[in-house]
């Protein structure tokens, strides 16, 4: 058996390359490169069946569907979404439609299908389709070489500029930041061996930071593998592929972050949450089992291929699903994608109002509890100048008492005769004084 890789060949996200080379890591080598966006018209020499682990977000070319009878798939680590170019008023037609009719009796053929996260899964099991919770493939990659600078670094990984901003404010130079995006420009000509090795030197900076901070899923999964101590911080958009890894990372919304209304301790992190080992390690020993079960089997593709339809029959399912939908986009989805855009930048902005609203009140509050405080000194001080006003006049009034006291003293006729007597003696003493000095 030949085995290939699915990688995304224009992506502009890193995160597609660690997926790939995650299921790299389980081939005895790689005959082939499959392009995900053009699964469909992968041919293989000699029209060989081509075994692959097919872990990747299925897709924006929805019209591609299914693959080619060449690949041997193991149906792991599959997601799609409803949302992105199908939800956009000039974006692609097609949603799930693709997942249904044969598209979704190839998946039950090479099924049970592995699901990446609760949305698949969910939206799949109504669809007919046989599936269950394998997690992704990137639970699975080991721990990289330890470099010389092991600790000495904090990397954040495409958050909000603000939260960036705030991060640096709090650690306030106590340990050096290392920002970065998994974003790129699309260049499809870049050769697999030198996306590895990008893939390769990113992840040894991960497995050397004191800990990650960021909104990334293939940056959060991988460091859950490696053992790097990673905080998940989101805010709400796209939140259908984090269904359960939430439960599975120490996180903090956005709104949180902001209002340091989590714990966290960047400086000493805490360790990851070891529930998603059950999970990576069901998924490694799926891939190595199916691995170990194609590696020397030498049927051909017709022997291998578990569907029943033709090719002629194919075609016109793809012809039929493109034109129903396309047919449905224009008379109807076309505006209500439209509309429900507008909705959504509606409700996001009344969210964001009631944010504002819940935080102002929170402000009044303290304001509030601040007048409080000052009116409760106000009190005291009141109570303060009464308390000493009551003494003044008492005082004022043992005084007034006193005077009366004097006067009475005075008026009496033993204090004058006493004050003539003192007067006269005052006089003859002075006359005496007089008299000596002549």
């Amino acid at each position: 058996m030949k085995f290939g890789i699915l990688y995304n060949k224009s992506n502009m996200n890193i995160g597609d390359d660690i997926q790939a080379y995650a299921t790299e890591r389980f081939l005895p080598q790689i005959d082939y490169y499959i392009d995900r966006e053009n699964i469909d018209s992968f041919t293989s020499e000699n029209n060989e069946p081509v075994a692959v682990i097919m872990n990747a977000w299925y897709m924006w070319r929805k019209w591609n569907w299914p693959p080619s009878k060449c690949i041997y798939p193991l149906m792991v680590g599959f997601h799609y979404a409803d949302h992105q170019l199908a939800n956009q008023w000039y974006g692609s037609p097609l949603k799930y439609q693709f997942l249904g009719g044969l598209g979704g009796e190839y998946l039950n053929a090479y099924g049970p299908v592995g699901c990446r996260d609760m949305f698949t899964l969910n939206n799949l099991k109504e669809m007919g389709v046989n599936t269950y919770f394998s997690g992704c493939i990137t639970m699975t990659i080991p721990k990289m070489p330890e470099t010389s600078d092991k600790g000495q670094y904090i990397c954040v990984v495409d958050v909000a500029k603000k939260a960036a901003n705030k991060l640096h404010e709090m650690l306030d130079g106590k340990i050096e930041i290392r920002e970065i995006s998994h974003l790129r420009e699309r260049d499809e000509t870049i050769p697999w061996e030198t996306r590895r090795k990008s893939v390769e030197e990113l992840l040894t900076v991960y497995q050397n930071a004191r800990c990650i901070v960021t909104r990334r899923l293939h940056c959060a999964l991988p460091c859950l593998a490696m053992g790097v101590p990673v905080l998940l911080v989101r805010g709400n958009e796209d939140d259908t592929r984090f269904d359960p890894y939430y439960d599975l990372l120490h996180r903090a919304a956005l709104d949180d972050f902001m209002n340091d209304d989590y714990e966290y301790d960047f400086l000493d992190p805490p360790e990851n949450k070891g529930d998603y080992k059950q999970y990576s390690e069901s998924l490694a020993k799926t891939a190595s089992e199916f691995v170990a079960s194609v590696k020397d089997d030498d049927r051909s593709t017709d022997e291998l291929c578990k569907t029943s339809f033709t090719d002629e029959e194919l075609k016109l399912w793809r012809h039929d699903v493109m034109k129903n939908a396309l047919e449905i986009w224009l008379n109807d989805d076309h505006l209500k994608h439209e509309k429900e855009v507008k909705k959504n930048k509606e409700i996001t902005r009344l969210k964001k109002q009631e944010k504002l609203a819940e935080k102002r009140q929170t402000e009044i509050k303290k304001l509030d509890a601040k007048v409080n405080e000052l009116k409760e000194k106000e009190k005291k001080k009141d109570s303060k100048i009464n308390e000493l006003e009551k003494k003044n006049k008492a005082l004022s009034s043992d005084l007034s008492s006193a005077k009366k006291e004097i006067k009475k003293l005075k008026d009496e006729p033993f204090f004058s005769i006493f004050k003539r007597k003192l007067k006269n003696r005052i006089k003859r003493m002075k006359l005496v004084k007089l008299m000596r000095k002549k």
